[in-house]
Formats: C-alpha cells, structure tokens, sequence
C-alpha cells in the first residue's frame, strides 16, 4: 500500500501515516531509517502486519520519489486550502486581465461543495484549474491521435469531471498554467504561463470519442480520499481551449 506521513518524529522507531483507506485510517509505521530520514509530508510504500495483540501497523518498504510541488499531492486537505488562495488570487488578479466578470459563487456560502466560480460575463458556473506542475512523462500518452506534449498537457480529475457533467453541464472551465517546475529526470520544458477556457460539453466530446486519455495515479490506487485518475487535454486543441491571457 501507499500512504502520506503526517507524523514524525526523530526519537521514535515509528511515524504515523495516513493510508487514506477508509478501512484502515492512520497507522504506525516502523521504518528502521536513521533520524532526520523521513519528514512529515513524504509519501510511501508500506505492508500491513499485525501485532501478536492483533494490532493493524505498517512496515515500511520504500520512500517514493516524487515531483517538486508546493506539498504532497496526496495531501488533499492542504491542496484544497491552497486552491482557495489561488482561486482568490484568481479572481482578484487575473481576472480583471481577461475584460471578463468572474467573481466566487455565492451559492458556496450556503453549500461548501458548491462549483467555485460563477461567469457573470457568460451566465454559466465555473471553476478553475490551476496547474503548476508539468506531466512530464505524458509523452506515453496518445491525445487526438497525437502523442502529448508535457509542456502543453492539462489535467482534469475524472471524478470533478462527472460531478461537474451531473450538475453544472454548462459549465466553463478556467485552466490558469504556470509551470514552476521545468525539469525532471532529463525532461525540459518551456516557461508557460496563461489562462485558458473551455466548455465542458467540448471537454466532455473528447472524451466520449476516447480522444483524451485516462491517466490512473499509481500512487492512488488504494486511496478512498483522493481522486484515482484523470483525463489529459492539450492546450494546442484551438476547438476546445480558447487562450484568454
């Protein structure tokens, strides 16, 4: 299995991790690294033992190497904290740059889960997809026929796409890009940085006709929390994403 440690400390034979099974929740991990080995925030692998008590806890088997981020993609809760600072951002900064009125939606003081934005230029909901970090291994991936280019390659999570298809199917979708990261183990890509827009119904048709691949997280196969996979778009697709900025 695999899981996040939210727990450390350095006198301890043992961390604690977040599983993100449901079944399982947090466990101690004993590792047998030196102090200062492992940090809160890392993600990785793990067998399940169980003690002559009939106690549940993890034994460590690897460290996953990952991608620089702001924290640990699998740390949800932290991305979503995160993602309403840039949304805020967003609205604030960006968004008077785009001659467009697009402002938080004000059903999400009522119902938490509410779609983020609302397009007052368009009249339709919105949200917004901030994207950092490149896929840069996307080149496996076949989009349109056309093998993906990290560099203008999107994500978008197949859960958030049939939650939005079920009850905003005329929704916008901002993707606002800005790749931090440029390099990974030897792939390089551009400095990018802009805002597109596309309709969910075009988002919607590539995947219908099996045009935009479904990528499955390795690292969330077994996670009840986060989203398990997504769909890959490329920006250079002028019939879905309209370049605002």
């Amino acid at each position: 299995m695999r899981g996040l440690i939210v727990e450390c400390e350095d006198d301890k034979e043992f961390v604690i991790v977040d599983t993100r099974s449901d079944q399982h929740g947090r466990l101690r991990l004993y590792h047998g690294e030196p102090a200062g080995t492992l940090a809160v925030g890392m993600t990785v692998d793990f067998e399940l033992k169980v003690s002559g008590a009939g106690n549940t806890y993890a034994k460590l088997t690897s460290v996953i190497e990952r991608n620089q981020t702001p924290f640990s993609t699998e740390d949800r809760a932290r991305w979503y904290e995160w993602g309403e600072d840039a949304e805020a951002d967003f609205v604030e900064k960006i968004v008077p740059q785009l001659g467009l009125d697009i402002r938080k939606n004000p059903e999400k003081e009522r119902c938490s889960w509410a779609i983020d934005l609302f397009d007052y230029t368009n009249n339709r909901p919105a949200d917004l997809k901030v994207q950092n970090t490149p896929f840069f291994t996307v080149v496996k991936y076949r989009y349109c026929g056309k093998r993906c280019d990290p560099a203008y390659s999107v994500t978008l999570n197949r859960k958030d796409f049939e939650n939005y298809q079920a009850n905003h199917p005329d929704c916008f979708i901002y993707f606002w890009v800005h790749w931090t990261q440029r390099e990974y183990r030897g792939i390089t890509v551009p400095e990018l940085y802009g805002v597109w827009q596309a309709e969910l119904s075009k988002l919607g048709e590539r995947i219908q006709r099996g045009e935009a691949p479904l990528h499955a997280y390795q690292n969330r196969q077994t996670d009840d929390h986060n989203a398990r996979d997504s769909y890959v778009f490329s920006l250079l697709d002028e019939d879905v994403f309209e370049r605002l900025l």
